[in-house]
Formats: C-alpha cells, structure tokens, sequence
C-alpha cells in the first residue's frame, strides 16, 4: 500500500508539473509565443545556453530512437532467452506498451493539440537538421517540420518502456532513468519540442509502465503461482 502510495505521488507531481506549462492553444492558430514567457526562456536555456561541442555531437545521437533499435531487439531477445518466466513475460508486455504510447501520443493527443514545433514558431533556434546544426533565422520564414508537438513521442515512448523494466528489475532503475533523462532532454536541445512537451510525454509514458506493470504483476503471479496440494481420494 505504502509503494502504491508513493508511485501515485511521484506520477501527480509529474502530471502537475505537466499541466502547469500547458500548452497555449493561441500557438496552434499561428500567433508566436511570448518571448519572455516560462516556457519560452525554459526553451532557450536548454537549447542554446548549455549549447557546447560534446552536446552538439551526443544529443542527435540520443534523439535519434532509430539507432537504439539493433539494441533494443537485442534487450528484447535476452529477456526472451535468458530471463525466464518473468523475462519473458516483461518482453511481452512491452510490445503493447510502446504501440500504446506511441498511438496515444502521435495519433491522438497531437492532433488534439496542434502544438507548434519551437523551431516553426520562434527564430534563433539551435536546430539539427539530420546532416548538420543550423540556426535558424530570428523571424521565422519557413517550416522545419511538418508533424506537431505536443506531446513528445520520444518521451512518452522511452518513458513507458524503460520505467516498466526498472519496475520489473528494480536494480536498473537508476541507469534506466538516466538514459530517459538525456533522451528527453535531446529533444529539447535539437530544438524540436518545448519543455512542456517532454514533461508531458514523461507523465504519459510513466502512466502507461504503470498501469502496464500493476498488470503485469497480478498476471504474472497468477501464472507461477504453484498449484495447490490435492488431498489424496479416499
């Protein structure tokens, strides 16, 4: 009960700190964010003040969820071969646990919101741009992306599946949650989402390993349970 307690506590917080940078529905119809709102100045802290030459180099690296694939197959098939019945279990888990937030979040919630991407509704944005970094202009003239961005896949995505698998192996939880953290934050400094956009796909990842995990326990107890003895016939 006191574990429950403190998850629910810790995925409040996270779900407040969420609504509190909520998007303004005014950037959807076109109208340019106050530039000296929260979000504005929390945007250009993470994009351009802590900009420097090892983050330029790393954090298109850790944007980049493609180049986690050959090791995230590789993870998937060791929980399939060497972790037993609560590996494989867990490995099966997850696949509707990454189809879920992906589609919450990409298929549903983004075209709810139509958010504007940083780098098409403010100028002088650090911008990665697949082959190399540019600035972009300080009036914006073009657009960079096509796809919305409230919230972030990315987030939600990394989220939901790596807080599932420190709940199942608690001893990974730390690493697990750092690399969350510098994925999150990647998406910040390649200057495609605005912190509130991060925020919120980490407080729908982390509902979703949640949710996915309190089932994954009563299922999992459910099927190791050792059966009970039969008392002999008479």
């Amino acid at each position: 009960m006191k574990r429950t307690l403190l998850v629910a506590t810790g995925l409040g917080a996270l779900l407040a700190l969420a609504l509190s940078a909520y998007p303004d529905p005014s950037w959807a119809a076109g109208a340019p964010p106050d530039s000296l709102s929260l979000e504005v100045r929390a945007f250009r802290l993470l994009n351009r003040a802590i900009e420097n030459r090892v983050f330029d180099a790393a954090m298109p690296v850790a944007s980049d969820l493609g180049k986690f694939r050959i090791a995230v197959i590789l993870i998937w098939c060791a929980l399939v071969l060497f972790g037993k019945a609560r590996g494989r279990w867990a490995a099966l888990m997850l696949i509707p646990i990454i189809a879920a937030s992906d589609q919450l979040s990409s298929h549903l919630i983004k075209p709810m919101f139509e958010r504007v991407r940083p780098c098409d509704a403010i100028g002088g944005v650090h911008l990665w741009m697949g082959n190399g970094w540019i600035t972009t202009p300080q009036v914006v003239t073009q657009s960079y992306k096509a796809s919305y961005s409230f919230p972030s896949s990315h987030a939600a995505n990394i989220m939901s599946s790596l807080l599932f698998l420190g709940l199942v192996y608690r001893r990974l939880i730390v690493p697990l949650m750092v690399v969350v953290g510098i994925v999150s934050l990647s998406r910040i400094y390649v200057g495609v989402h605005w912190p509130s956009d991060v925020a919120a796909g980490i407080v729908l990842g982390a509902l979703i390993a949640w949710l996915a995990y309190v089932i994954f326990s009563r299922v999992y107890r459910t099927v190791t349970r050792p059966e009970p003895d039969t008392p002999p016939s008479e």
